[in-house]
Formats: C-alpha cells, structure tokens, sequence
C-alpha cells in the first residue's frame, strides 16, 4: 500500500469530497445499485467515512465494516458521527485479515489507484465476498491523471478500465461496464455463470 502525500490526504478528507461524493461521484453510483438486502458489507479505502456514510444510508440494515490503511484517517472517522451499523478498522486491502467469503458485497470507491498492487486488492475482495456476492469498483484509468503535475508523486496504480475487468475475470469475479470514462463504475458478481445485468447504467 501507498501512503497519500499531505495534500492529496487534506483534500479526500475535507468536506468539499464529501459533497463531490454525495451529488457527482459515489452518491450518483449508489442510486443505480439495486436496495439488495446485504446483511455484511466490507468498504476499502473509507478514509474518513464519507462514502460509509452514503453507503449506510443506501443499505440501513447492512453490517459495514468500512477499512482504510491510513490510521490517522480512521481514527478520525471513529470521532465522526456516522450511523450505528458502521464499524471502522485499520487495513491493509492487499492482505485483509479476514475469513474467505464472509461478505454479501464489497465497495472500493477512488481507491485502486492508490495501491501499487492493486491486483492483490482486487483478489482479496473476491475472496472475501461470499458465492453469489457482489463487487462494485469505481476509479480513474491511468488517462485521468495525464493533465496533473503531481501523478508520479500521487497514483502508484496505473490501469485502465479492462485491466480491471480482466483483473477481476482472473480472480472468480464476472465484471460489468457500469459506465464512465475518467470515472468509471465496474459491478462484478463471484459466481461460475455469465454476469447478469446488475446495475442500470446505460
């Protein structure tokens, strides 16, 4: 896992993301998901829980254990006010200490990007989801950060969208197109049969 610099770190925390979240970004993503009833739901990449908070409001009856390798970031969602069925936890998405399919649903939202190993990430939230579970990814390809002057002190993931897919079909996962070019949303479901259409994006 990559450490955030101090700038990057300042702007995912600050309230400004979370608005950004809750009317372009995440909180956009989430109205297309189906109300599923998930009784277990694992977030990566939580950072001070904005995006837990809308994923709580979308599945108020879910168990969220929202993860985030920095521990300053979590310590800080820990003092937040966030609803009651969201526990936050320090880890390292590459190699989560938790048992194999344990989980109806996993969440990574603009974190791949920060892991240089992101295949490992995406390997784990396969093993981690439960048969018949669902994965949803929403990132940047590597082509979102060409305009930037600090990508190479910032983005240790390079991908594009169908190293993704392909990432994902190698570890068990059936990936959908979501939708989105610079921000682009991927559902996958762990199951043995062609992917169904479980998103309603265009």
């Amino acid at each position: 896992m990559a450490k955030m610099n101090q700038l990057e770190k300042f702007f995912v925390n600050s309230r400004l993301q979370y608005y950004l979240h809750r009317w372009f970004g995440f909180g956009r993503f989430l109205e297309k998901l189906p109300s599923t009833s998930y009784g277990d739901i694992l977030e990566i990449g939580a950072g001070v829980g904005f995006t837990s908070q809308l994923l709580s409001e979308k599945y108020p009856n879910a168990r969220i254990l929202a993860t985030d390798f920095d521990e300053g970031s979590i310590e800080i969602a820990k003092q937040k006010k966030h609803s009651s069925n969201i526990s936050f936890h320090q880890a390292d998405a590459t190699k989560l200490t938790l048992s194999d399919s344990q989980f109806d649903a996993a969440f990574s939202i603009l974190t791949l990007h920060h892991i240089h190993d992101f295949e490992n990430a995406i390997a784990e939230l396969a093993r981690i989801v439960k048969r018949d579970g669902d994965v949803y990814i929403m990132d940047m390809p590597s082509a979102s950060f060409n305009f930037t002057h600090f990508r190479r002190n910032v983005v240790p993931g390079v991908f594009t969208k169908s190293d993704l897919i392909k990432i994902g079909e190698r570890h068990g996962l059936k990936m959908q197109d979501c939708g989105g070019k610079y921000l682009f949303k991927l559902c996958g479901k762990k199951y043995d049969k062609p992917a169904q259409k479980i998103c309603t994006f265009s």
